[in-house]
């Protein structure tokens, strides 16, 4: 009997064995971590860039070439003619940029057509000389060969400062400046801006002078004045009266008239340098 009992019991415990086994809770694996990646990340690739517009000059280089040699923005003239005494000084204007003005203007007058190129007056270059006696030309045939080189330019044009006599006086204004003399209708002194220049067109292979002119803003205001002070503007070439412009000018009343002598040489420019760049 009891042999009997022990066996049942034995049974019954083998058949449980499966069941609790299938039941028990199964721990869940562990993750195994993750290594970091040994590949490093493509940098992105730069956008590829957009060509350069070509500059506004590139095509014009290809044509006919007119070198400029200008040579009148040194120095500013201010001079004053009394009764009985005379003042004459300069004042440095490098700042004011006329040299470059002048090939501003001569490459407003050539146009599109052409080339302008400016070429800068050495310190060391030959100026012309001053005489009565003297051919001018001469002189500038070899200021063009000492500054360019033959063929480098179809023409070159030459601006340097020209000069005037004051009225009938034995008095000379030179350049860019002014003058102060006593006047019919002022007697204490009329003001008088000026910006005087000559020109010259110069062949590019032989350097021979094709043509001159020098600056103007009338229709010919470059005959000598016989009336003396009657006149109302007492030199010739381009000039016009300052009205109340006090005398003597201090430093920063010389440096104001940058804009009206840059306006008046300009004006002069336009209106010569049209006629002389014509073949």
């Amino acid at each position: 009997m009891i042999r009997n009992v022990a066996f049942w019991l034995a049974l019954a415990l083998a058949l449980a064995q499966p069941a609790l086994a299938q039941t028990a809770p199964t721990a869940a694996p562990k993750p195994s971590p993750t290594k970091p990646s040994s590949t490093k990340p493509t940098p992105a690739k730069p956008a590829a860039k957009k060509p350069e517009p070509p500059k506004p000059d590139a095509a014009a280089e290809h044509g006919p070439c007119i070198g400029v040699i200008a040579h009148i923005g040194e120095s500013f003239q201010v001079q004053k003619i009394g009764l009985f005494s005379f003042e004459d000084k300069h004042v440095p204007i490098d700042s004011w940029g006329l040299d470059d003005l002048v090939v501003g203007r001569v490459r407003a007058a050539a146009g599109a057509r052409f080339v302008v190129r400016g070429i800068a007056y050495p310190a060391n270059a030959p100026k012309p000389y001053k005489s009565l006696f003297h051919d001018p030309e001469d002189d500038i045939k070899a200021i063009v060969q000492t500054i360019a080189h033959a063929g480098e330019c179809e023409r070159y044009i030459v601006v340097l400062r020209s000069g005037s006599q004051f009225a009938t006086t034995r008095y000379w204004v030179e350049g860019v400046g002014i003058l102060n003399a006593p006047s019919i209708t002022n007697l204490e002194g009329a003001t008088y801006l000026f910006a005087l220049t000559l020109l010259y067109v110069v062949d590019g292979r032989t350097f021979a002078v094709l043509k001159k002119a020098v600056g103007s803003i009338e229709e010919d205001d470059s005959n000598l004045l016989l009336n003396g002070l009657s006149h109302k503007i007492p030199l010739r070439g381009p000039s016009r009266e300052l009205k109340d412009f006090s005398w003597p000018p201090a430093p920063d009343a010389v440096m104001g008239l940058r804009d009206p002598a840059r306006a008046l040489l300009a004006a002069s420019l336009d209106k010569i340098l049209p006629g002389l760049l014509t073949p």
